[in-house]
């Protein structure tokens, strides 16, 4: 729990996120020595491929990040429709 400030009530942050540091990674905010290879695995073979596109982006045109972006996004997308049901 985090120090009250101000006579407020103080804020709850919660757990930390599972798989930070792995999440940093597949962002490639790990630097230049991030590699496909880093991407965590999940079990799920359209998150995973996902994960692995992400993790490649480190060092690509900024127009092919948003590109790769928004593709990831779709397909994240499909794949949570498809587990709804």
């Amino acid at each position: 729990m985090s120090e009250p400030q101000q006579g407020g009530p103080a804020i709850d942050a919660g757990p930390a996120p599972v798989g930070g540091a792995a999440r940093a990674t597949a962002y490639g905010t790990a630097g230049p020595q991030a590699t496909v290879d880093d991407a965590p695995v999940t079990g799920d073979d359209a998150v995973d491929e996902a994960l692995r596109r992400l993790s490649d982006l480190a060092g690509q045109d900024l127009r092919q990040q948003v590109a790769v972006f928004e593709d990831v996004h779709g397909a994240l997308q499909d794949r949570l429709a498809d587990s709804e049901g």
